[in-house]
């Protein structure tokens, strides 16, 4: 097996530049897929490049779509219309909202399969409730043990139906959205139910944005509860203008604001997404300044950092990075309302919180809470592992650049599954960062 790859992080350098985050993968996965299922040629803006995004390209050519990079910003997409071939096997990278997405359209097909090479993060993740939503529609759906991992294997059996589907949303939301692109396929009314609760509203708001830019329209309950999708839709090209990546930018946010003396300008910023706006909101009320210049953020190093206690659902996806700041706080920080990070690329609540101790950070975790109880220093001068979660690695790297002694990440490289060049831009902006082998 080979040994992850380290990165060392020296700590007091003020970051001070300009850098572009990455469109988000959320819009851009979400975009890709609507492009594919179109009949014509669908355009997306800022899109992101990240590895997992790498990995909804290549499912959709598998599909059948011809997709192009325009450039470095520019995807281009020219769809299947609705005709899926009879049978593929795909490979979700290591990407939960690529994995269920991808699932969910591939029970239209005789046979499907989506798996993974990330045996040891996306390949641990548990998928029976997509499982048995797609088994409500008439689908053949199975999953590896009681749990259903990776590989899913679907297929429309006798034939789908719509109708009343129940999907349970409690630990994530994307169970949910992989049915609302389901439902245009499936030739009946569709009434989506959810029977617990919703993890993340955000992300489902996400999904009705890009199926909405597809001509897809989805009646929404205004507790976010049901959704009703009438039979007889297609989808048809477009254009998708892609937000900023909402962990990407939290994650350059918290680490200009962890070093004083740092201003740092995101460029390019695409403010349409509802976490990115919390996350920007929760940053301010801990201490730090973020000027808003056109579509440019301007960060401020904080000179002090507030504690701060939030519910986290309303930004789930950039609680990391602020997690990390608010180790450097004089108080406690509470992050309420998380426990869908418990089902990400690694459990974000115990293997994040086991990382932030190795460091020196005094913290405790709850089922749905990440509690840091701050004392304006972390001692660092350790390694810790990325658990290939680029959320836990950009964090960790906040970390280093405000603690005593730096820190070493091991399995750094994974950052690559958003953010592909975060540590460049991190150099690039006056951090010392040295890989070892």
């Amino acid at each position: 097996m080979t040994t992850p790859s380290l990165i060392r992080i020296a700590p007091g350098s003020p970051l001070t530049g300009d850098v572009t985050p990455p469109g988000a993968k959320s819009g851009t996965v979400r975009a890709l897929l609507c492009g594919t299922l179109a009949s014509g040629t669908t355009t997306i803006a800022n899109a992101g490049s990240g590895d997992n995004i790498r990995a909804m390209a290549a499912a959709c050519r598998l599909l059948g779509a011809r997709v192009e990079e325009v450039d470095a910003r520019t995807w281009r997409v020219h769809g299947v219309d609705h005709q899926l071939p009879e049978r593929a096997e795909l490979d979700a990278g290591n990407s939960g909202i690529v994995l269920r997405l991808l699932t969910a359209i591939g029970a239209t097909m005789e046979h499907c399969s989506v798996g993974t090479r990330v045996l040891d993060s996306l390949g641990r993740r548990g998928n029976h409730e997509i499982i048995h939503a797609l088994r409500a529609f008439g689908a053949d759906a199975s999953g590896r043990g009681t749990e259903a991992r990776p590989p899913l294997i679907v297929g429309r059996g006798e034939g789908l139906r719509g109708g009343t589907i129940p999907v349970s949303g409690r630990r994530s939301s994307q169970f949910l959205s992989g049915l609302l692109f389901l439902a245009p396929l499936v030739g009946e009314d569709v009434h989506l139910e959810v029977s617990d609760e919703l993890s993340s509203t955000p992300m489902v708001a996400t999904t009705i944005d890009a199926l909405s830019r597809a001509d897809v329209k989805v009646e929404v309950a205004p507790d976010w509860q049901s959704y009703r999708i009438a039979s007889g839709q297609r989808y048809r090209p477009s254009h998708h203008p892609v937000a900023s990546d909402a962990s990407s930018v939290a994650g350059i946010l918290a680490a200009a604001a962890a070093v004083p003396g740092s201003r740092t300008r995101v460029s390019g910023f695409q403010g349409n997404d509802l976490g990115t706006a919390a996350m920007i909101e929760t940053l301010g009320t801990m201490g730090v300044r973020i000027d808003r210049d056109g579509e440019d953020l301007v960060c401020h190093g904080a000179d002090k950092v507030l504690p701060i206690e939030m519910d986290g659902s309303a930004c789930p996806d950039s609680i990391l990075p602020m997690a990390a700041l608010a180790c450097f706080a004089d108080g406690t920080s509470v992050f309420s309302n998380v426990e869908t990070l418990r089902f990400k690329e690694c459990d974000r609540i115990t293997d994040f919180c086991h990382e932030l101790a190795a460091a020196g950070a005094k913290v405790e975790e709850r089922r749905d809470a990440i509690i840091i109880h701050g004392n304006g220093m972390v001692s660092g001068g350790t390694e810790v592992f990325g658990h290939h979660d680029h959320s836990v690695i950009m964090a960790m790297a906040v970390v280093a650049l405000r603690s005593r002694e730096g820190l070493a990440v091991r399995g750094w490289d994974s950052v690559a599954q958003t953010y592909r060049g975060f540590f460049d831009d991190l150099r690039a902006l006056g951090a010392s960062v040295e890989e070892q082998a």
